[in-house]
């Protein structure tokens, strides 16, 4: 049988390396990091409302700017624990969640995006960078999770840019297909036969073990780190593996659902960081270039979906003595904003100033920091008392991401070096 000598001398068989190829198509490599990286215990779970929100619906109040179209269903501008709001009787799910949760809710207003283009503007708003070849925001935290957690990045939906830490991501599936890839059901219910092509699996596995070691040779740095790699991929999958049977990953149809199922692996210490995609109100979506008015509907399913989050997590015992509340930070955004004017089909097109929402842990609540100026354009701001100001600086979303590295544990200057963190959203 063909064999291949690993780098620290120990021998990995066909089958060996096999198996580890295996872990590796099904996302479960622990990327090469020292043992007991720095980094605090917080955890962090993303929802993203992916199409583009339209916060004159929310957090843009601008009633009395005649350049802005806001809600014609008798919306008002209201205040609740700090934060101002666009309230109305068609949306009280968010009126509900600012009363019980605004004291832990920080809104960033006037965050600008460099595109009007879906795929570019979700990429920049989750890593602070137009270049493919970088780690998102949740992707760059579980990297930096301390303790080695089994699933560092639970991936129910949404968006997802790994590259120097692609290893920490598990991707579940909206419909539970890891777990079926892990039981066999997956092939079970295959409509594919499930067949192994001539010739032979020996020669089959002799010219797989020979192409890896072609590779190896031919990048040496590459393959050390290869073979770094695989141990700690083989410990995972074995790990993974024991707790199979006990682990419910599958299903959840509603965010809230799948919201428990990362607060669960929470719980159990499983995981560091959570992402989940809100498709909107029935899954309509949230780029409306078309009757506008549906923002409404997908907003007030968002907030009662987000007061159900925050009461879980306020029930749910912690490791620190209180609650998960107290170590989970919750970070809600959307890739764009709407264009502040309707177009012909009541509908509104893309815009590249938006908000975001920071909830929960180590989060300064009570506050709506930043702002738009009267052509709905985001003003500069000072970082550390969070006020409108000339002299300040215009929000990125690498304002964003260093101010998640802090709450995180990690330097934002190692780590997003072109942003500094917004300290004035960061508690105490």
């Amino acid at each position: 049988m063909l064999s291949q000598r690993g780098y620290n001398g120990s021998v990995l068989s066909r089958r060996r390396l096999l198996a580890l190829s295996a872990a590796s198509s099904a996302g479960l490599w622990l990327p090469a990091r020292a043992r007991g990286a720095g980094g605090s215990q917080r955890r962090f779970l993303f929802i993203v409302a992916a199409g583009g929100w339209d916060t004159t619906y929310t957090f843009s109040p601008a009633f009395d700017n005649p350049l802005i179209d806001m809600p014609a269903d008798g919306s008002v501008r209201s205040e609740v624990n700090g934060i101002p709001f666009v309230d109305s009787s068609e949306r009280p799910a968010v009126r509900s969640f600012l009363e019980d949760w605004g004291r832990q809710t920080c809104v960033l207003n006037g965050i600008e995006l460099q595109s009007v283009a879906h795929p570019a503007c979700m990429l920049h708003m989750m890593t602070g960078s137009l270049h493919s070849r970088t780690d998102d925001w949740a992707t760059m935290l579980a990297g930096g999770a301390t303790g080695d957690p089994l699933i560092p990045l639970v991936h129910l939906s949404g968006p997802l840019y790994a590259h120097s830490q692609s290893g920490v991501a598990i991707r579940v599936g909206e419909a539970g297909q890891l777990s079926e890839l892990m039981s066999g059901d997956a092939l079970a219910m295959s409509d594919v036969p499930v067949a192994l092509p001539a010739p032979s699996i020996e020669a089959l596995e002799d010219a797989f073990v020979s192409a890896q070691t072609a590779a190896h040779t031919a990048a040496a740095g590459r393959a050390q780190e290869i073979a770094a790699q695989a141990v700690d991929a083989a410990e995972r999958r074995e790990r993974l593996e024991v707790l199979a049977d006990q682990l419910d990953i599958a299903g959840g149809e509603t965010l809230l659902e799948r919201a428990q199922i990362i607060h669960t692996l929470f719980s159990d210490g499983l995981a560091r960081c959570g992402m989940i995609q809100h498709n909107g109100w029935n899954d309509f979506g949230w780029d409306t270039h078309g009757a506008n008015e549906l923002q409404s509907d997908h907003n007030e399913d968002l907030f009662g979906a987000l007061s159900g989050i925050m009461t879980d997590l306020s029930s749910r015992p912690g490791s620190g003595g209180g609650t998960l509340l107290d170590e989970v930070t919750v970070v809600v955004l959307s890739e764009m904003n709407r264009y502040p004017r309707l177009n012909a089909r009541s509908g509104k097109e893309h815009w590249t100033f938006t908000s975001a929402m920071l909830l929960g842990a180590g989060v300064a609540g009570g506050q709506s920091l930043g702002g738009y100026s009267e052509y709905f354009i985001g003003e500069p701001v000072d970082l550390g008392s969070g006020e409108l100001t000339a002299g300040g600086v215009s929000l990125g979303p690498q304002h964003l991401g260093a101010t998640l590295c802090q709450l995180g544990g990690m330097d934002p200057a190692e780590h997003v070096p072109d942003g500094a963190p917004i300290t004035a959203a960061i508690a105490g």
